[in-house]
Order: structure tokens, then sequence, then C-alpha cells
């Protein structure tokens, strides 16, 4: 895996493996009688993630306006725009970075009522399954100024949605795509200033998914909500973000 699992994650491997013995024994592939080791679980436990306050956000959304626009090049220029964009949108769906998020087409955008408000749904394919999940209000701008930038040819959002459009939503105007964001984002975070929280730990794109988890969870959407949204579980949800809970209720347990 390239470092230490957390004991979450060894013990999910470790009974999976054991659930193969199991089926190899039912199904006479090994003997009944037959002793076979199981899996050890020693990984440390699970720690809070790196993400950003409201104050962090504030600023990384304002220095990134004029940083998109002084890359050393164009490509370098297209890297920083697509970058910003695909920082604003994790930012604004809790999706998770990479396999998650970059495939996404525009097809895959909707409108959904209710009422006479609308909300942009997004269809996704994670690592726990198909999803829906609804983006902030905010995204839908982010998204139509990457519409500008790609010159497609569609007014707006609305007129995307309406063509089903079948193209990735991350690439660059000529309709190519990085490989990932992940270096770019990297300098951003150093030139930024923000490459380290306040425990000192380095801040990646993941964080952003961890920064959406943490506010929605400020703004009293409950677990299960949440779990839904960021395609993961409750228990996992649970694990990662229990520590935030008392100061989360601040207000109700100082009362």
């Amino acid at each position: 895996m390239g470092k230490n699992p957390k004991t979450y994650t060894q013990r999910r491997h470790a009974g999976l493996y054991k659930r193969v013995i199991e089926r190899a024994r039912d199904q006479g592939l090994t003997s009944q009688h037959r002793n076979i080791p199981l899996l050890e679980i020693t990984g440390g436990a699970a720690q809070v993630r790196p993400a950003f306050n409201q104050q962090e956000v504030d600023y990384l959304l304002k220095y990134m306006q004029d940083w998109e626009r002084f890359g050393r090049n164009q490509r370098s220029n297209h890297m920083r725009r697509l970058c910003r964009v695909y920082v604003e949108f994790l930012l604004g769906t809790g999706i998770r970075q990479g396999t998650e998020s970059m495939p996404i087409r525009w097809k895959a955008l909707q409108w959904h009522w209710i009422g006479e408000q609308r909300y942009l749904r997004i269809w996704v394919s994670g690592k726990t399954g198909p999803r829906y999940l609804i983006a902030r209000h905010f995204v839908i701008e982010v998204l139509e100024r990457l519409i500008a930038w790609q010159a497609l040819p569609y007014a707006n959002l609305d007129a995307v949605i309406e063509a089903k459009l079948d193209r990735r939503v991350f690439v660059f105007p000529e309709g190519d795509a990085p490989h990932s964001l992940d270096s770019v984002f990297e300098r951003l975070m150093v030139e930024s200033g923000l490459f380290k929280d306040a425990a000192g730990k380095n801040r990646t794109l993941y964080s952003l998914r961890h920064t959406y988890a943490t506010f929605r969870l400020e703004e009293g959407v409950d677990i299960h909500t949440l779990a839904k949204q960021m395609g993961t579980s409750v228990g996992m949800i649970e694990r990662h973000y229990s520590k935030l809970t008392p100061m989360l209720s601040a207000e109700r347990l100082a009362g």
C-alpha cells in the first residue's frame, strides 16, 4: 500500500481474507482440518485527517483567482485553471478526488427539483457503488466558468444538462486531461502557505473531502445523510470525526 494501514483497514482486509478461507473449506478446496494462518491486526488507531478551517478556505478561494493566471507557460496556466475549478468542485460536493471525480462526464449532471427550488444532482460511480450526490449551490457558477473556458457551444449549465453532453468535465479546452492534479495542488499549497495544518500534517486534495465533511457536520447535517452523500459508511464518519463532536456541540455543552 506504500504506507502502514490503520486498524480499521487491516480489520476489513482480515475479515475478507477469512471469508475466502471459509469459502474454500465449504467448497472442498482445502481440508476442514488444515490450519491456515489468519491475518494479524497491528495498525495504529485512526487519526483526524488534515482539513481546512473556514478562514483558510476563504483565503484559498481568493488566492486562486490570481494564482491561476500566473503559470510559467500556457500548459502551466491550463493546469492551474483546471486545478482551481477542481478544488472548488471538491469543496462543494465532498466527492473523492481522483478515480471518483476525474471521470465524471457532463451527462451525469441533472437538476433535482423540490417544489420551486432546484438543486444540482450528480450521478457518481464510486468504490461503494453508484450514487447521487447534491452539490452546493456555488458549484453551478464554478461549472459555468469552466464551460466558458472550455469554449463549449452552450450558453450555460442549463444547456449542457439539456444536451446530455457525453464529454468529461475536467479537461483542458483542447479536450485532453491531466493524469492527476496532485502535483499542481501541492504547488498551490506551498505557494499559498497552506501546505501544513496546525498539527504539521501535509494537506492533499483529499483534505478537501475532509473539509467538506467537517463543515457539513458543523452545520448540523446528520451523519446518516452525510454518509450517503459522500459514499461511505456511518461507521467511517464516526471513526474519523468523533473527536470533533464536543467542539461541534460546544454551545449546548457550555450552556
